[in-house]
């Protein structure tokens, strides 16, 4: 396929390199000339210099051959333009990001459906949505729910007091089938696994499990759910606005933020929220606030360094759940070595919401689609594809690909050698990064 993603901030740059992974033809589009050239020397992607909002800079590009236009600026309004430009040139579809929660309405993404906006990126409500499920399952790392609760993803963090922790899954009881094991990250690296691996303390391990299971997990694993009354933020950004809206009256919130004026706005629009203006490495306004009473900790500011030391702070106090937002990739190792609990990343979410189209899947799993350097997607099997040939066993699936479970006719099915997929099931497959063609293949 050939991409234009215009913007070349971080946003945009991560996803030309993890696209161009997956061996598509990108174009990434900015307006900083040194910065491309160091991407054009380093990247397996093609640098162009110039503007998304110029007819004869998008034509440049390709965009009349472009089978999806990307816009990541910072400018919501110059994505949305951009979009609409990129259509009239030809672009296939068109994705823009925005920072505004009018544009996430339904209403609105209709409106923009018809100027040639395909989908909106909003992703500081994306970080809400998944923050909110934390707060609702702290004991797990990943939630992810799939057709209304027919069958979830989890992601749980291996502890030592786990009974599943040091087993080989040759080892693990199979009888009854309680859930399986579909992917482990372990430090920098994703496992697609087989009997002759080891879970290990401190990893991530992605379990497909039916509802009725999920709870028995937690016990398996030696993690233990904390009941939230009381959550302590540090950062009253959009990211935290948005989250409020979605978790309304349920907690006792108290919000930290050096700027007053932010304060003051949070207070305005949450009148049951506790604004105070102070610092998030302000131990002794953390402690007169009540840190140590408080339940969880949400370290949310716009500096991912700020955010482990709070994190970091907050345990020392006590505080039994940790999430911190941490935007530079290569932190996020060691921010799961220090215990935080939960890691929101954006630009991993923005991932996903792009796979989802670049697969031009339907099926709004959009959440749960990018793990760093491993990807998971939800795909309708066709009549007379490769994946319907054969029993799972038969289709030498490659060792770097897993079918993690499927749904048919609305009920979550776990997934074993002898297993059959059928035209018209929703199967969830688990891959590592670069294997998005192999797996289109599958399903042709």
């Amino acid at each position: 396929m050939r991409i234009i993603i215009a913007g070349d901030g971080e946003t945009g740059t991560h996803l030309a390199e993890m696209l161009s992974v997956e061996n598509q033809n990108i174009v990434l589009m900015g307006t900083n000339a040194e910065h491309l050239a160091e991407l054009d020397a380093a990247g397996n992607f093609i640098t162009f210099e110039g503007s998304p909002l110029s007819v004869g800079n998008l034509m440049q590009c390709g965009a009349d051959a472009a089978d999806l236009f990307v816009a990541v600026t910072p400018d919501e309004t110059v994505n949305i333009i951009a979009c609409e430009m990129a259509r009239m040139c030809g672009a296939r579809r068109c994705v823009a990001r925005v920072d505004n929660p009018e544009f996430d309405r339904d209403d609105v993404k209709a409106m923009l459906k018809t100027h040639g906006v395909d989908m909106i990126v909003y992703p500081e409500r994306l970080a809400a949505v998944e923050i909110a499920q934390f707060i609702e399952h702290n004991w797990v790392s990943e939630w992810f729910q799939l057709h209304r609760g027919a069958l979830y993803v989890v992601g749980v963090r291996m502890q030592a007091s786990g009974t599943l922790c040091g087993k080989y899954l040759r080892d693990v009881p199979n009888t009854p089938r309680l859930f399986h094991v579909s992917a482990i990250r372990r430090k920098n690296e994703i496992i697609i696994p087989g009997g002759n691996d080891c879970l290990l303390e401190g990893d991530t391990v992605y379990f497909s499990v039916l509802p009725d299971n999920v709870d028995v997990l937690r016990d398996l694993c030696g993690q233990s759910e904390s009941r939230v009354r009381h959550i302590m933020v540090s950062g009253a950004g959009r990211v935290t606005e948005n989250l409020l809206g979605l978790i309304g009256n349920k907690y006792k919130v108290t919000v930290i933020d050096p700027d007053r004026e932010r304060c003051m706005a949070v207070s305005r629009r949450f009148p049951g929220v506790v604004a105070v203006n102070a610092s998030a490495n302000d131990v002794a306004t953390l402690k007169d606030e009540g840190i140590d009473r408080c339940d969880m900790f949400l370290a949310l500011t716009g500096s991912s360094e700020t955010n482990i030391v709070s994190c970091m702070v907050a345990r020392e106090h006590g505080v039994r759940k940790t999430l911190a937002r941490i935007e530079e990739l290569q932190y996020m190792p060691e921010a799961e070595s220090l215990s935080i609990d939960k890691i929101i990343n954006k630009k991993l979410l923005n991932a996903g919401r792009i796979l989802n189209v670049l697969l031009d899947s339907n099926v709004a799993t959009t959440q749960c689609m990018s793990l760093d350097k491993a990807e998971i997607t939800e795909m309708i099997a066709p009549e007379d594809s490769r994946i319907v040939s054969k029993p799972v066993a038969e289709l030498s699936l490659p060792r770097d690909i897993t079918v993690g479970g499927l749904i048919r006719d609305g009920v979550g099915m776990l997934v074993e050698g002898r297993s059959r997929i059928q035209p018209g099931d929703h199967v969830v497959i688990f891959c590592v990064s670069g294997m998005i063609s192999r797996l289109e293949r599958l399903f042709r």
